[in-house]
Order: C-alpha cells, then sequence, then structure tokens
C-alpha cells in the first residue's frame, strides 16, 4: 500500500467516529498552540530587548545591586526584586558622576505604591530619577516636560499607557494625581515606546516618574537605587570606563562586591539568558497538555482497536501484512496530531496578532518554532500511536474472526 492509500483509509476511519476524533485532536491543539505561544512571545521579548540596546548609545554601561555570585545579570530584568535590599547609594551615583570617563549618570529609584486619580487608582513602577534619564534612554515627551532640578517636588511625569489608564488620554498636563496618597501635578507625558520590556527591565509606558529628591521623601529621605544608567565620555573606551566605574564603587564598598557592572553590549545577552530560563520552564508546563493529548490519543487508538478486531481479522486473511495493519492505525494516530498541530498553530498564529495589536507586543512566531512545534506533534503521535498500531499488528487473523463470529 502507499502511503496515500493509508492517508485516504484513515482518514475515513476517522471521520467515522467525528466527536471522538473531535475531543482526542482538541489535546493536541491545546498542547501546539500553548507551546508555541510560549516560544514566540520568549523570543519576541528577546528580539526587544536586543533592539533597544542597539538603539541606544553606544558607550552605556549599567551598575546594579548584587554581585555575579547574585546572579545580577538576571535580577537587572526584574528590578523590584531587588529595591529592598539595594546596596547602591546617592554616593555611589556621584562619586560614579565625577569620574572623567563618565558624562552623564541617572539613578533608578524604585518605590512600592499606587497612583491615582480622582476615585481611580493604579498600580504602576514608580521611578525616582534625574534629568539625564529621558536623554540616555533616548524617550522623547508627547507633551510638556521631564522632571528636572528646576520643576517643584511634587511634579510627576506619566508614561503614555499609565496616563490613558488613569486619566482616560494623554492631554493630561496641570492635572493632580495622587502618588502614596500625596498630590503631585502631572508636568509631562513620555511618548509610547510600545516596549512592554525594555533594557532596564521596566515597562516605560506603564510609570511614572517623580524626581530623586523627592522620592527620598517616601523612604525617609534615603535615595535606595535600584539601578544606574551611565553614559561612557568616549564611546570607543567603554569597556575601561566600565573598569574605572568598578574599580570606583569598590572604593566606596570598602571593596566588597555587592554590585554588578554591565556593558551595554551585554545587556542583550543577560536579558536573553534571563528569558530563556523563563521560556523554557513556561514551555515544560505547556509541554504538558501536548502528553495528555498524547496520552488520550493512545487510548482512543486502543479502544479503536478493540471495536476494529474484526476488520483486522478479515484485512489479514485477505493477505495484509503485519507493516501494512500497522502503517494504517500509525497513520491514523500522526494524521490526528498533525491535523491538530496545524489548527493549534493557526489558533496561535491569530492570538499572536492580537496580543500585537493590544498589548503594542509583537510575539516573533519564526520557522523554528513552528518546526519545533509540529516537530513535537508528530513525535506524539508516532509515541503514542506505536503502541496500539503494534498492538494491531500483532492479532492473530483466525482468532480475531472467531472471537467475532
Amino acid at each position: 500500500m502507499t502511503l496515500t492509500s493509508y492517508v485516504r483509509e484513515g482518514w475515513a476511519s476517522l471521520r467515522s467516529t467525528r466527536v471522538r476524533t473531535g475531543l482526542t485532536t482538541l489535546g493536541i491543539i491545546i498542547g501546539v498552540l500553548s507551546i508555541t505561544l510560549v516560544l514566540a512571545l520568549g523570543e519576541g521579548a528577546k528580539r526587544t530587548i536586543s533592539s533597544q540596546v542597539t538603539g541606544l548609545d553606544t558607550g552605556i554601561i549599567l551598575a546594579k545591586p548584587g554581585g555575579i555570585d547574585q546572579r545580577a545579570a538576571m535580577s537587572a530584568y526584574n528590578p523590584f526584586s531587588i529595591t529592598t535590599t539595594s546596596t547602591l547609594t546617592e554616593r555611589d551615583m556621584k562619586s560614579v558622576d565625577e569620574l572623567k570617563q563618565t558624562n552623564a549618570v541617572a539613578p533608578l529609584m524604585f518605590i512600592n505604591g499606587s497612583v491615582g486619580f480622582n476615585s481611580k487608582s493604579i498600580s504602576a513602577p514608580i521611578i525616582a530619577t534625574t534629568p539625564d534619564f529621558v536623554s540616555l534612554l533616548k524617550l522623547k515627551l508627547a507633551s510638556g516636560q521631564f522632571v528636572s532640578d528646576t520643576t517643584n517636588r511634587d511634579t510627576v511625569v506619566l508614561g503614555n499607557n499609565a496616563a490613558l489608564d488613569l486619566l482616560g488620554n494623554d492631554q493630561v498636563r496641570g492635572q493632580e494625581v495622587l502618588i502614596k496618597g500625596r498630590p503631585h501635578t502631572v508636568i509631562g507625558v513620555l511618548k509610547n515606546t510600545h516596549a512592554p520590556v525594555n533594557a532596564i527591565g521596566v515597562n516605560l509606558d506603564r510609570s511614572v516618574f517623580i524626581s530623586l529628591d523627592d522620592g527620598k521623601t517616601f523612604n525617609q529621605g534615603i535615595a535606595q537605587i535600584g539601578q544606574m544608567i551611565i553614559r561612557a565620555s568616549d564611546p570607543t573606551s567603554t569597556t575601561e570606563t566600565a573598569a574605572a566605574i568598578d574599580k570606583r564603587l569598590l572604593e566606596t564598598h570598602q571593596n566588597e562586591r555587592d554590585f554588578s557592572i554591565i556593558e551595554g553590549k551585554d545587556a542583550a545577552s543577560a536579558a536573553s539568558s534571563f528569558y530563556s530560563i523563563i521560556v523554557l520552564i513556561t514551555a515544560a508546563v505547556a509541554a504538558v497538555a501536548l502528553i495528555v493529548g498524547g496520552i488520550g490519543i493512545m487510548n482512543i487508538m486502543l479502544v479503536s482497536v478493540t471495536e476494529r478486531t474484526r476488520e483486522i481479522g478479515v484485512r489479514k486473511a485477505l493477505g495484509a501484512s503485519n507493516s501494512h495493519i500497522l502503517g494504517q492505525f500509525l497513520v491514523e494516530s500522526l494524521t490526528m496530531t498533525v491535523v491538530g498541530g496545524l489548527i493549534g498553530l493557526i489558533a496561535a498564529y491569530i492570538i499572536a496578532f492580537f496580543i500585537a495589536m493590544v498589548f503594542s507586543f509583537q510575539p516573533a512566531l519564526t520557522w523554528e518554532i513552528i518546526a519545533i512545534a509540529m516537530g513535537l506533534a508528530v513525535g506524539v503521535g508516532v509515541i503514542f500511536g506505536l503502541y496500539p498500531a503494534i498492538k494491531a499488528s500483532e492479532k492473530d487473523p483466525i482468532e480475531a474472526l472467531r472471537r467475532y463470529e
């Protein structure tokens, strides 16, 4: 028999039990959909980080709390995990700013709390920083100005999405919002960056920004800095500048390496490692759905073998070999997984499209991801369909016919 004949017979057999086949295939659809989306979202996050780091000026250096033994490279992309144990201080910021190898330093002090307007309140990252923050990250203002040394203490700049969520539009200059219960006047709104993930690990579009002096008032006058963004005076000597910063911070920290220095060129790889681990863990969880789908296929194929014992006996009596029977049942299993895999891929593409539309984040649905998802689906079809197919092929034709006389 040819492969076409196997497929034709397998498809006809599956169509005779449409409801049962559809429910069995649903497990494969969910499994492929889950794995494809997880991989696409992870790859999209890594590409976004990489493009943002590439778009920054050369000579950007990041200083983060926590030494290498504390996996600072990963905690860099989860800044709120280190806000309560930050080892960077305002003194560190000033000492780095005094180096001749640097020409700009922007501290990021993360403050936990809510932002309110009238009766509405949202949970948003509250970042206390300095005017250099905008130029270092190449941010643009949709209206107004950024916080500076000349603005009043109780002023705030909103990320574009934060402004929309809280006040309904981005034309909100002069409005008064509450930050941790204290009134602040909105003096500016950032342009939308369309990047929920970025080089510093914060969704800037949903953040609110206040001055560093203002931020200290929420922490008993102490600047607990979550990270620092630094620009080298000479972009061609970034490595040397990073070494100078490292040396200076070691001096201010009494030779205790409780901080990490990351060059801009290494930031993408650090983020890639972070998201790769998250994606692998999530994909492993999503793979459970595919395994459950495979168990469902094995179950339905075993039932099918039992129901079709007489058919198997008749086919063998007419000359069908064991390989013919095995091929027929294995193709039925593969047909369910391939069809389910294709439907899962289509569903994943549709969901990824809506994610891109709603959240301004582009999942990367690459050919490699499609190949992995379909490869896993085919693998499940072979692994879980092989045992029922072998069991069917080994049936004795005389016993099969005698049992159902």
